[in-house]
């Protein structure tokens, strides 16, 4: 095990690669003394990165709590425990500022109690991926309130700048093509299509990232993000494309492999079922990762998931409405997603309609229902073009992407794009985020979610 390295001098805008296949980066401003917890990995090495845009640069310092009695009555004097009782509620916006006020608040922000306090309580937000002039970056947008009309642009949801943090990612050189497979407790999982070469395991909020090592063997046709809580451990599970048997074609066969970041190997977990939907890249909820499975014609059949704590593939339970529906639900025009903390299935019946199907209670079959048709006037205009359902705020409006973000009230039926004024460049992509402060550092070792 190599012994994690500090370099106190400037550090250079870019991460450098390790001798490993591994990589990690801890922000300047994330942990004081000098030294560091070894995480578990035989080549794992920690570097200090490019701390998060927008905030300044804060130096190490070996200072701890102040002393109340001498300072006289502060902030400061209040409990620590109190303190993280009352940062934990506050918005990301200003935790990241108190972040930097001094090394006190910063330890405290970065302590695995506070990034598991404020994880309880975070809410699910946005996260857009954005282009422009060959940069990437990712933009959190905490809170849209339906209520905030632009006027001047035709009547537009407009998102306030103080409800937005943007993110410039250490490894900005990587993240060139990677798009968001998965996220889990606020670990994001970035890979590139296709080629499914690198995986990029990220915390944004804490700017901190690992790269997952990758071993030819097959080609890779897919791949999934989640996490085990029985053990505390984030998991990348991609599938290998085998031919088997002779003949012209061979039988095709798909192998499920699984690597647990923080190490440097991939082990077998069995066959998976043979025409999985892994486009999609699964839905992760309640510990396990969920697929659409397809016929031959590529229209819906049936329902599976595996889970992250047995390791194992297992049939799931569909709506049985659709069984009635043969040859009319094209997977590639299905989305599942999580909505309203359930699981959903959205889908273009053929028409300039969108159905969202909730499964309200998880895992029991009869309790699929249909919460939502959205009439999109255009949605015919653009027969490729994937509708994927975001969010529903509390007062039933659904947040949609569609290369446009756009919100769609049930109650009068109207529709809505959503600008955010602060992006300049293209959003790309865009999907529901829970962010968090948990360290990757803490991950890999499974020392807390």
């Amino acid at each position: 095990m190599k012994k994690i390295r500090h370099n106190e001098k400037k550090q250079s805008k870019h991460a450098q690669r390790c001798d490993g296949s591994l990589h990690t980066l801890h922000p300047t401003a994330h942990s004081t003394g000098d030294s560091a917890q070894t995480a578990h990995g035989d080549n794992l090495q920690l570097q200090k990165s490019e701390t998060m845009k927008n905030f300044p640069t804060m130096k190490r310092s070996r200072a701890s709590t102040p002393n109340a009695a001498a300072m006289g009555p502060s902030i400061l004097s209040i409990p620590h425990y109190i303190l993280m009782e009352i940062l934990s509620k506050l918005p990301m916006t200003t935790i990241c500022n108190c972040r930097c006020v001094c090394s006190y608040f910063r330890n405290l922000i970065s302590d695995p109690q506070f990034a598991q306090l404020h994880l309880s309580r975070s809410q699910p937000s946005l996260l857009l991926r954005s282009y422009c002039k060959r940069e990437s970056s990712l933009c959190l947008v905490e809170s849209i309130d339906p209520c905030v009309v632009d006027s001047g642009t035709n009547g537009d949801i407009r998102v306030p700048d103080n409800a937005l943090l943007k993110f410039k990612p250490s490894f900005d050189l990587l993240i060139k093509g990677l798009e968001v497979l998965s996220s889990c407790n606020g670990i994001i999982c970035l890979y590139k299509p296709r080629s499914y070469d690198p995986y990029v395991i990220c915390n944004p909020v804490v700017d901190e990232y690992v790269i997952v090592p990758q071993v030819e063997k097959g080609s890779i046709c897919g791949s999934g993000f989640g996490f085990c809580s029985g053990t505390n451990q984030y998991k990348v599970l991609r599938f290998l494309s085998l031919s088997v048997g002779f003949g012209s074609p061979g039988l095709i066969k798909l192998e499920a492999e699984i690597n647990t970041v923080g190490t440097n190997f991939w082990r077998g977990v069995g066959d998976a079922p043979l025409y999985l939907h892994l486009y999609s890249g699964g839905c992760f909820l309640n510990g396990a990762l969920h697929w659409i499975v397809h016929d031959t014609e590529n229209c819906f059949k049936s329902m599976c998931c595996f889970n992250f704590g047995k390791e194992r593939f297992q049939p799931f339970p569909g709506p049985s409405q659709f069984r009635g529906l043969p040859g009319q639900l094209r997977v590639e025009m299905m989305k599942m997603v999580v909505l309203k903390d359930g699981l959903s299935v959205s889908h273009h019946p053929g028409n300039d309609m969108l159905e969202i199907w909730v499964m309200k209670d998880y895992a029991v079959q009869d309790s699929w229902t249909k919460d939502f048709v959205i009439e999109i006037p255009w949605l015919d205009n653009y027969p490729g073009l994937l509708y994927q359902p975001l969010m529903v705020w509390n007062n039933g409006q659904i947040m949609v992407f569609a290369s446009v973000l756009f919100s769609c009230n049930m109650r009068d039926g109207s529709i809505r794009k959503v600008r955010v004024s602060r992006i300049s460049s293209v959003i790309i992509g865009a999907t529901t985020y829970i962010p968090s402060f948990i360290s990757l550092r803490n991950a890999a070792t499974g020392r807390y979610p």
